[in-house]
């Protein structure tokens, strides 16, 4: 708009004082263009209810905007043409100054409908793209509290089952062996509070350091059950990583359990059950010697595991089975 007003004031051989007076009105005109075609666009946004209106909306913005565009466009022309005939020098434009009539009128409606469907134009483009970036930006939100319940859903089932296990091994030992019952009732005290007290600002995770203490509470609750028929192994080199370095809650410790619920563990064939750091992962290693009969499973444990990952990073876990072993390699996630 400035560039053609420029042009225009060269064929004229208009001053720099007439470019600049020119430049200030026709930038006042569209800047009442821009906020009436904006006020236009908010009305039938809100009035906006039937189908049938729905889908004339943007041919009524437009229709509306361009007759607001010429009103606006005559009572500037008409505020010219009063104050040129008081004797205010306005350094016109020749071809604006002699026009009149029906010419008039014609240049005002061309010049409206130029002027108009280009404002228009940035108008509809912003607003798309407002629009685009707002949808966008709930869709985000939707899905990532939708991620955050469903892994709360999924973490809500591993603790119960936990709990299920274990009062089932306490039940057990209070009819086979009183003795042990007490000592793993305090173990299994001391494993609840350290499960409970998760201290990780992001939700459904935990630090290393957290899941292996838990991993070590339920082995000394495990130890009492089986005694020397069990082995734990745990990497050093585990406990090199820092509280930046986290895993899904409860990640670890189902692991151990399925492998000493799924295989036996006896002295004259002990369980021995291994953490190695590989790379920026954790396998969880058992050798293979399964019961006869199986102990009785809610369902939970390797699919839920899967799942939760897979709603939290994205990353898949790797199920390695052998004739010797079982191996359960998963992802070490950095903040």
């Amino acid at each position: 708009m400035l560039s053609s007003i420029m042009i225009l004031s060269i064929y004229d051989n208009a001053s720099w004082y007439s470019v600049l007076m020119r430049s200030i009105s026709i930038g006042l005109l569209s800047f009442l263009i821009f906020y009436t075609n904006a006020r236009i666009i908010s009305y039938y946004k809100r009035s906006e209810g039937t189908e049938g209106r729905l889908k004339n909306l943007e041919k009524r913005i437009f229709g509306t905007g361009y007759l607001c565009t010429v009103v606006l466009f005559a009572i500037y022309h008409s505020i010219l043409a009063y104050l040129a005939y008081r004797g205010v020098e306005l350094h016109l434009p020749k071809t604006v100054k002699e026009s009149g009539g029906w010419k008039m009128a014609l240049f005002i409606a061309y010049v409206s409908l130029i002027q108009y469907t280009f404002i228009y134009l940035i108008q509809n483009f912003t607003l798309s793209q407002y629009e685009k970036g707002r949808i966008e930006l709930e869709l985000l939100q939707l899905k990532s509290s939708n991620a955050e319940t469903v892994n709360q859903l999924l973490q809500q089932q591993i603790k119960p089952h936990f709990l299920f296990n274990a009062l089932n091994t306490l039940k057990s030992l209070i009819k086979k062996k009183p003795e042990l019952a007490e000592d793993y009732l305090i173990h299994l005290s001391d494993f609840l509070r350290a499960s409970f007290s998760n201290t990780s600002a992001d939700p459904g995770l935990a630090s290393l350091t957290e899941e292996l203490a838990i991993c070590e509470n339920y082995m000394e609750m495990q130890k009492v059950r089986f005694g020397a028929a069990l082995h734990y192994q745990v990497d050093p080199e585990l406990a090199d990583y820092g509280p930046d370095y986290r895993l899904p809650v409860f990640s670890l410790q189902p692991l151990l359990e399925n492998a000493i619920k799924h295989n036996v563990a006896t002295v004259e064939m002990p369980l021995s059950i291994s953490l190695k750091k590989d790379g920026n992962y954790i396998t969880v290693t058992n050798n293979l010697q399964f019961k006869s009969s199986i102990e009785h499973s809610t369902g939970n444990g390797l699919t839920n595991l899967k799942e939760r990952y897979r709603v939290i990073s994205g990353d898949e876990i790797l199920v390695t089975k052998d004739q010797n072993s079982f191996s359960v390699r998963i992802k070490i996630l950095k903040k």
